[in-house]
């Protein structure tokens, strides 16, 4: 079962989108991180020069950063703010006894952490193993200072990320959705020029493959494509070209020689002994030179189809008169087989004649060489809507189960008749398939549910030419 080319375009973009998103996650919450401590450093240092009048009573305090921030995403983190007043004795500080030790870490405004923006100092760093983050103001080494725990900036963080992840979860079927469309998109564009080469290619025959103009590449990326098609197609067309001229100079070169060979066969068997061996022989001779002969007028009439080159005389021809009439005869030659008609009156068929009665003829020779012992022939013509369906049904035995897609192959013949059981060359059903193109009609070979064989001739009564 072949893969769908959908199907792998939709994992690639799965696969690529879950790639950016987890990309697009890490790096996010790489800069993010930063930009976060940095914003809530920042609103400490708001927070310490706007309510500086409150820094004693730490309710207020909050109340008054709150109220300046308000409806701020990060303003609740004020509620682990650590207010420190270094004037004070370390010893009278009951509101954060963690100040006692902060206050005694000297060295934590004087590391590379330490920045000064307006009338605010900011310093972050290690102190034991917490991170802190703290503000003072620059002109005053000993006052107020908030202090807050690194920790708390980053449990902020994880919740945060948890929300984010919770919603991408909720979001997951619209992301498929849209991941599905988007393929489906893709598939569009990125089959759109390939369908136009194949819809163009479709229209390459034997007989148009010296055509340039057909195959165009719709983008750049695709000329190379499309050039080495185009090599492919004159090799092609060249092969097909030799291949045609050698079958029908071989086969014009032939009937001269054979039919001189027939001429000579014919005086001898009128020389000999009547009844003779040799006479026999010279007999089964003739047989084979008229099937030489039989061959290469049929070769030829096929290379004259492949190169375009069939005359069409076209007249008005009585398709009923005409069934009618083979099917009288059959009656006389065909006593073994039952013959029977359905055939619609007046149906005029504005064809070439002789090749109209040559492809009949062939559909009815077929039926009769593949027929069962003691079997039949039913011929059935019908006319509706400007055209005509004929159809010519006979039982048959030993059905290759190839049949109907190589019935028209040229020297197909099957099994049985490969062995010489049935006479016949493999060629007339090709024939009659190149005379149905030659009128704009469809011939197709099918087997019935009753194991029968029907040949069926489509064709509009007055062919376009």
């Amino acid at each position: 079962m072949k893969k769908s080319f959908k199907v792998r375009i939709f994992l690639h973009v799965v696969l690529i989108t879950a790639v950016v998103i987890v990309a697009n996650r890490l790096t996010a919450q790489h800069f993010l991180t930063d930009q976060l401590q940095t914003r809530i450093h920042q609103e400490m240092g708001v927070a310490l020069e706007k309510c500086e009048d409150h820094f004693q009573r730490p309710d207020e305090f909050l109340s008054c950063f709150k109220a300046l921030e308000k409806g701020s995403l990060f303003s609740n983190i004020s509620d682990f703010y650590v207010l420190c007043d270094s004037a004070k004795d370390t010893v009278d500080i009951p509101a954060f006894p963690v100040c006692r030790s902060l206050l005694k870490a000297n060295d934590f405004w004087r590391g590379d952490a330490a920045s000064i923006q307006g009338h605010v100092e900011f310093s972050h760093g290690a102190i034991g193993s917490q991170s802190w983050y703290a503000v003072r103001f620059k002109d005053r080494l000993k006052g107020s200072e908030i202090w807050l725990d690194g920790a708390e900036i980053d449990a902020l963080m994880l919740r945060v990320w948890a929300l984010r992840d919770r919603n991408t979860i909720y979001v997951l079927p619209t992301i498929l959705v849209t991941l599905l469309a988007l393929t489906l998109y893709l598939t569009y564009v990125v089959m759109r020029p390939i369908a136009s080469i194949q819809n163009n290619m479709a229209k390459l025959t034997a007989n148009t493959l010296d055509q340039s103009i057909v195959l165009q590449a719709p983008f750049k990326e695709f000329e190379a494509l499309v050039k080495v098609f185009d090599d492919l197609r004159f090799r092609l067309n060249d092969s097909f070209t030799k291949a045609r001229r050698f079958a029908s100079d071989a086969s014009h070169e032939l009937r001269t020689p054979l039919t001189i060979l027939r001429g000579n066969v014919e005086r001898l068997i009128h020389d000999l002994p009547m009844g003779s061996d040799a006479q026999i022989r010279m007999r089964s001779m003739s047989d084979e030179v008229e099937r030489l002969i039989e061959i290469t007028e049929k070769l030829l009439l096929l290379s004259r189809a492949d190169a375009n080159s069939l005359k069409q005389e076209l007249t008005d021809v009585n398709l009923s008169l005409l069934l009618t009439q083979l099917v009288k005869d059959a009656h006389s030659f065909q006593s073994n087989l039952k013959i029977s008609s359905t055939i619609a009156p007046h149906v005029i068929w504005r064809c070439d004649k002789t090749l109209a009665h040559q492809l009949i003829h062939n559909l009815y020779a077929n039926a009769v060489n593949y027929n069962q012992a003691h079997g039949w022939i039913h011929v059935t013509l019908e006319q509706a809507d400007g055209a005509f369906k004929l159809s010519v049904e006979n039982p048959t035995s030993d059905i290759p189960a190839d049949l109907s897609e190589r019935a028209f192959d040229r020297f197909y013949r099957g099994d049985a008749s490969h062995a010489r059981q049935v006479d016949g060359l493999g060629l007339g059903l090709s024939i009659c398939l190149e005379i149905a193109k030659l009128h704009k009609a469809t011939l197709a070979l099918t087997v019935t549910e009753k194991q029968t064989v029907m040949a069926t001739l489509f064709a509009p009564l007055s062919p376009s030419v």
